[in-house]
C-alpha cells in the first residue's frame, strides 16, 4: 500500500448536547490527513482509545455490531487505496474520497438513498424515517435499477406523471415523494457524486390544500355508528366454514378516530398512549420532539365525550387504554376511509384529518385559540390560526344569508345580480333597465335550483 495509513477514530473535541462525539475514518498521506465522517455517535467514556473500539458494556447495546461496522469502514478504505495502485491510479485524497462515495451505491439510487437513510436514524423522528422509507419503496416499485446518474429532468416528470396517473396521488403526496428523491439527489451532487443537479431545473410545487375536517354533526354520526357496534355485526366464513369476526378492526379503528378527534392527539402520539399517561383526569405525556429539537409536555383534560370511548378500567400503567393496536398510516387510513362510507360521510380523509377535526370542532365550541394551541402541541400560534380562518370563512357564509333582504316579497331585486335562493350564489349579472318589468326562469350553476326572477 502507498504511504497511507487509515484508522478509526473518536473526535472528543466536540460533543453535541447529548454528550456524544462523532466517529471518523482518518487516511494519512504523505504525513497530511483527512477525515471522513461517519454517522456514527458515541460518548466518549464508552470508547476505548487504546483498543480502538466501543466498550462492549450493558449500557452500550449495540456496541458488537457498530464495532463490526467500524471495522468494516476501516478496510473499505484501506481496499480502496489498495485498488487505486493496482489500476495504477493516483492516490489522492479526492480519488479516495470519490470512490467511497461510489462504492456506497454502486451507481443505485434505492441503495445510495436506502444508506442515507440509515445514517439519519438517531437524528430524525420515527415518523420521517417511515415516510422516507416507503417513498424510498414507491421508487423501487416503479423502476429497482434506476441508478443515480438515470435521475433527470425528464425521469423525474415521467415519475410524477407515474404518480398521478396510475396511482391515483394526490398533490401534496406528489410533492413529498419527488421532495424525498430532491433530498439524496441533492446531497449527492454536493459530495461530486452526480455532476449535475437535475432540480435546478425541475420545478414541483405543493399546494396549499384545504385542511378537511368532520363537522360536529358528522362527528356524532361517527360516535352513533361506534356506540351501535354495527362493526362488530361483520363476518366472514373461510373454506372449511369456519367464522371470523372481522369487523372487530374496523371498530377499533373507529375507536382510535374518535379518540383523536376529541383530543387532537397524532398518530404516533396516540400509539404511545398507555394508562400511565393519566393523571387527574387529565392525559399528561411527553410529545416527540419539535423541529426546534425542544421536548414538549401535553397536557389534555379528559371530557366526557373522550371518556367514552377509553378503556381505563383496571388497567397495569403499561396497558393500553383502547382496543386492539393503532395501525400505521398506510394501513389505518385506506380503513378509515372504508369506515367514513360506511357511515354515509362523503369526504377522501386522512387520519391526520382527525386532528383539523378536533381543532376546528373546538374552535367552533367557543375555546380560545391560545388553548387551542396549547393542547394540540403547536410551537407558533400562527399554526393554530390556519385553523381560525376555517371558522371566518364559515362565519361569511352564514353572514351571506342577509343578502336575502336584499330580495323583495314577490321575489324581486333590484340589483343587477340574480342570487340563488337555496345557495346564495350570483346567477346573473347584468345592466340595470334592460330587462325592466321583465320575469326571468333562471337555473343555478351550483346547485341546479330553478327559480324565476323579477326585476324592476
Amino acid at each position: 500500500m502507498a504511504n497511507a495509513t487509515v484508522s478509526i477514530f473518536l473526535d472528543s473535541s466536540y460533543t453535541k448536547k447529548d454528550g456524544t462525539s462523532r466517529f471518523y475514518i482518518r487516511v494519512t498521506l504523505n504525513r497530511k490527513t483527512k477525515k471522513i465522517p461517519l454517522n456514527l455517535f458515541l460518548r466518549p467514556e464508552y470508547y476505548n482509545s487504546k483498543t480502538k473500539k466501543i466498550k462492549e458494556i450493558r449500557e452500550v447495546p449495540d456496541a458488537k455490531k457498530n464495532n463490526l461496522y467500524l471495522k468494516d469502514k476501516e478496510s473499505e478504505v484501506e481496499q480502496i487505496i489498495i485498488d487505486l495502485e493496482r489500476r495504477k491510479q493516483p492516490v489522492t485524497f479526492e480519488n479516495i474520497l470519490n470512490t467511497y462515495s461510489n462504492c456506497e451505491v454502486n451507481g443505485s439510487f434505492i441503495e445510495f438513498a436506502k444508506i442515507r437513510l440509515k445514517e439519519e436514524r438517531n437524528r430524525i423522528k420515527k415518523s420521517t424515517y417511515e415516510g422516507l422509507e416507503l417513498d424510498i419503496l414507491k421508487v423501487e416499485r416503479y423502476q429497482p435499477d434506476v441508478t443515480i446518474y438515470e435521475i433527470d429532468e425528464n425521469w423525474l416528470e415521467k415519475y410524477r406523471n407515474y404518480l398521478i396517473e396510475k396511482l391515483d396521488n394526490k398533490a401534496n403526496t406528489v410533492y413529498g415523494n419527488i421532495s424525498m428523491i430532491r433530498k439524496y439527489i441533492t446531497y449527492a451532487y454536493k459530495k461530486s457524486i452526480v455532476d449535475r443537479n437535475p432540480f435546478h431545473n425541475f420545478s414541483f410545487l405543493k399546494e396549499d390544500g384545504k385542511k378537511e375536517h368532520l363537522t360536529l354533526k358528522e362527528l356524532d354520526m361517527l360516535h352513533d355508528y361506534y356506540n351501535k357496534e354495527e362493526f362488530l355485526k361483520i363476518y366472514k366464513k373461510d373454506k372449511r366454514g369456519k367464522t371470523y369476526l372481522t369487523g372487530m378492526k374496523y371498530q377499533e379503528t373507529l375507536q382510535h378516530i374518535l379518540i383523536s378527534c376529541y383530543c387532537g392527539l397524532r398518530l404516533s402520539d396516540l400509539k404511545k398512549l398507555r394508562f400511565k399517561h393519566i393523571e387527574n383526569n387529565m392525559i399528561i405525556m411527553p410529545m416527540g420532539k419539535s423541529r426546534k429539537d425542544k421536548e414538549k409536555m401535553l397536557r389534555i383534560p379528559i371530557t366526557e365525550r373522550l371518556l367514552s370511548v377509553l378503556d381505563l378500567k383496571d388497567k397495569n400503567p403499561n396497558d393500553k387504554i383502547y382496543q386492539g393496536f393503532v395501525r400505521n398510516s398506510t394501513d389505518i387510513n385506506p380503513m378509515l376511509r372504508f369506515i367514513m362510507n360506511e357511515v354515509g360521510i362523503n369526504k377522501y380523509l386522512s387520519f391526520h384529518c382527525t386532528r383539523h377535526t378536533f381543532a376546528v370542532s373546538a374552535l367552533t365550541l367557543g375555546m380560545s385559540l391560545e388553548t387551542v394551541s396549547d393542547i394540540m402541541g403547536h410551537n407558533d400560534l400562527r399554526t393554530t390560526q390556519l385553523y381560525a380562518k376555517v371558522i371566518d370563512d364559515k362565519r361569511k357564509d352564514e353572514m351571506s344569508k342577509w343578502n336575502r333582504l336584499n330580495r323583495t316579497n314577490d321575489g324581486s331585486n333590484t340589483h343587477n345580480q340574480a342570487i340563488c335562493p337555496n345557495c346564495d350564489n350570483e346567477v346573473l349579472n347584468f345592466e340595470k333597465g334592460i330587462f325592466t318589468l321583465k320575469k326571468l326562469s333562471l337555473k343555478c350553476q351550483s346547485c341546479s335550483t330553478k327559480f324565476s326572477y323579477k326585476v324592476i
